[in-house]
């Protein structure tokens, strides 16, 4: 009887360190996991390359935003995405209302207004929280200022014709 006793303890130990070392791994698996995906929900970037885009992206986005030039009665919002939207109250003839995109070139950017009366791209120049915009063909120079808020491009025009 001895002999199956034995057995049956060995066994026991057996079962016993098998269930230990399944928790275990189980439990590097589970910590292994965890960091897996929270990486795939943050990747995290090289140094060398967060500091080499940062600056870029931080001009980028100083551009995003509404502005006004309320002595030439026109607003232009300019969306992350490189869309906008450009308004002119003119006194005489039907409002300016374009779509447009835009991108960085270099330390300016380049903005094609879908007018069929622009044909060229005009450049666009940010400092100061000031757009100045320029063009050829007739295009006057105007200088924007950046305002905090979203603006209402509807309501900027209905405001500049009350003047």
């Amino acid at each position: 009887m001895m002999v199956k006793s034995t057995k049956k303890k060995r066994s026991h130990i057996g079962l016993i360190i098998f269930t230990i070392l399944l928790v275990i791994l189980l439990g590097i698996l589970g910590v292994n996991y965890k960091r897996f995906a929270s990486k795939q929900l943050n990747p995290v970037r090289d140094n060398k390359v967060v500091k080499k885009d940062s600056p870029k992206i931080t001009k980028t986005e100083k551009i995003v935003g509404s502005y006004r030039d309320d002595q030439d009665g026109a607003a232009i919002v300019l969306n992350g995405n490189g869309t906008g939207r450009y308004v002119y109250a003119d006194k005489n003839n039907p409002d300016t209302d374009d779509s447009l995109t835009w991108r960085k070139d270099g330390e300016r950017y380049l903005i094609n207004l879908e007018d069929r009366d622009v044909t060229n791209l005009l450049t666009a120049a940010f400092d100061n929280n000031k757009l100045v915009i320029t063009g050829s063909n007739g295009w006057n120079t105007e200088t924007f200022q950046k305002v905090n808020e979203e603006l209402n491009l509807q309501q900027f025009l209905n405001d500049m014709h009350k003047k």
